[in-house]
């Protein structure tokens, strides 16, 4: 279980749910501070998205087809 936890924060996609659901938690507060914890919640989202890669893919393999 652990091991599974900790691969999937290694996941770009973790970590924007994570950023998201803390996000629209629904804790009642004033508008204008609404307003700014959604831009700053979407713009931490987009940076990790741009920044982390989802999956890391292995070198290719040369082929010896000849």
């Amino acid at each position: 279980m652990k091991n599974y936890l900790l691969s999937r924060l290694r996941e770009a996609s973790t970590w924007r749910g994570i950023i998201m659901l803390l996000t629209a938690a629904g804790i009642p507060i004033a508008p204008a501070l609404a307003d700014l914890i959604i831009t700053v919640g979407l713009s931490l989202a987009g940076i990790i998205g741009m920044l982390v890669p989802d999956q890391i893919s292995p070198a290719p393999t040369p082929r010896n087809d000849v």
